[in-house]
């Protein structure tokens, strides 16, 4: 059973998203895309870059997301660190076909 909080989840996530590792961009599009998924989405297929505890915040952060409760109102300057993360990872970002 997973016991970790939301808080420390995404806490987690943004380090490893922060850090220069082979899970940094999946953790990046987890959060992202639990932020913004209209812009971000998350390969699903990538989350096996995850170690098994980081899986395990990934799924948390996801969970979270489906109680209707976003990501960055669960942390401390949630805001301003969604946004410094979506500049640092845009070139992620979803490129929609056929746009209007």
């Amino acid at each position: 059973m997973n016991t970790f909080s939301p808080t420390l989840s995404v806490e987690t996530l943004l380090r490893v998203a922060n850090g220069y590792s082979g899970a940094s961009a999946i953790a990046a599009q987890v959060l992202l895309s639990a932020w913004n998924s209209n812009d971000f989405t998350v390969p699903v297929a990538e989350l096996s870059l995850l170690d098994g505890e980081n899986y395990q915040h990934a799924l948390n952060v996801m969970t979270l997301r489906y109680q209707g409760k976003e990501p960055q109102n669960v942390i401390a300057q949630g805001d301003k660190k969604f946004h410094t993360l979506c500049v640092e990872w845009s070139h992620l970002e979803t490129q929609r076909k056929g746009a209007a």
